[in-house]
C-alpha cells in the first residue's frame, strides 16, 4: 500500500494553488490519495505550520507523507528538506522552522537538503512556487515509489534544522510552567504546552480552583484563579474555565465565549503561563 500524503498551508482555497499542486501530484501517481489537512494556516505564520503538524501527525498511520508549505522564504537561500520522524513519518518542507514542535516531540531521525534539480521540469523559470514545483513534486515521488527517501537529497545532521523556540515546560519551586502554544481560531480557546499530568502529579485535581498567570514579554496580562474542569462545558455560559484539552494538556476558554478574544491572549514562545495554588 502507498503511503497516505497530507497537505498543510496558508494558501486558502481562494485561488489555484491547491489546484495545480494536486494537478503535478496526480500525474506523477493517478493513484495517490493526498488529503487536505489544512490550507488555513494564518499567512506566514511558521510556528502555526509547526504546530498543526505536531498535533495531528500522531493520528496517522506510519509513513504518511506530510507536505508541509507555509513559506514566506520561498526562492531565497532557505533550504528545501526531506525529514524522517523518529517513529516513521515523512515531511517535506521548507526548513525554516516548520519542524520545531515535531523534533521537539517525536524527534528527526534523519533530514536531507533537497537536491536543486528534484523540481518540476516545466518550471525551471520561477523560483515562487517550491509548494507546487519542489515540495509537492517530490512528495509525489516519494509516496508514489518512484523515489527513495535517501535519494531527495544529502544529509546532514538534524541538530542544524532551523527551531523557532525552546519549547520547555516544567515546575520550579512549586511552580508549573510552560507557554500558550496556539490558539483555536474557530472558537477562541488557548492551549499551553503543560501536560495536564503535570498538574495531577502536583496534588492538583479537576473540581480544584488553580492560579493561573499569564505573561507577555514579562508583562502580566491575566492573573486570577480558575475553576480547573474536565471540559468547557462544566461551567456556565460565559464564565472562563482551565480544562484538559484534546492532547492531555492543559487549555483556557470561556463557555460559548472566547478567552483570546476577552482576554486578548495571543500564542508563541513570548506568552509565559504559570500555574500555582
Amino acid at each position: 500500500m502507498k503511503p497516505l500524503i497530507v497537505l498543510i498551508t496558508d494558501w486558502t482555497y481562494k485561488e489555484g494553488a491547491i489546484m495545480s499542486t494536486k494537478g503535478v501530484m496526480k500525474t506523477i501517481d493517478p493513484t495517490l490519495d493526498i488529503t487536505d489537512g489544512t490550507h488555513e494556516i494564518p499567512q506566514y505564520d511558521i510556528w502555526s505550520a509547526s504546530y498543526r503538524l505536531h498535533q495531528s501527525m500522531r493520528f496517522w498511520p506510519k509513513g504518511t507523507v506530510f507536505i508541509v508549505v507555509v513559506d514566506p522564504g520561498v526562492g531565497t537561500a532557505r533550504k528545501g528538506v526531506a525529514a524522517l520522524t523518529q517513529d516513521g513519518y515523512v515531511i517535506l518542507c521548507p526548513d525554516n522552522g516548520t519542524l520545531t514542535h515535531v523534533a521537539k516531540d517525536k524527534g528527526i531521525a534523519q533530514v536531507r537538503h533537497l537536491h536543486a534539480h528534484l523540481r518540476l521540469p516545466s518550471t525551471t523559470g520561477t523560483s515562487i512556487f517550491h509548494g507546487r514545483d519542489v515540495f509537492g513534486y517530490i512528495g509525489a515521488k516519494v509516496a508514489s515509489g518512484e523515489l527513495t527517501f535517501e535519494e531527495t537529497g544529502e544529509s546532514f545532521d538534524p541538530s542544524e534544522i532551523i527551531l523557532l523556540a525552546d519549547l520547555t515546560y516544567g515546575v520550579k519551586d512549586d511552580v508549573i510552567y510552560g507557554h500558550l502554544e496556539i490558539d483555536d481560531p474557530n472558537f477562541g480557546n488557548v492551549w499551553s504546552n503543560v501536560p495536564v499530568q503535570l498538574l495531577y502529579d502536583a496534588g492538583f485535581t479537576l473540581n480544584d480552583d488553580i492560579h493561573v498567570t499569564i505573561r507577555h514579554k514579562n508583562e502580566v496580562v491575566f492573573d486570577t484563579y480558575l475553576p480547573f474542569r474536565a471540559s468547557f462545558g462544566s461551567v456556565q455560559i460565559g464564565d472562563p474555565v482551565a480544562y484538559v484539552n484534546e492532547l492531555l494538556v492543559l487549555a483556557f476558554a470561556i463557555c460559548q465565549g472566547s478567552f483570546a478574544k476577552a482576554y486578548q491572549i495571543r500564542y508563541g514562545s513570548d506568552w509565559k503561563v504559570e500555574i500555582r495554588r
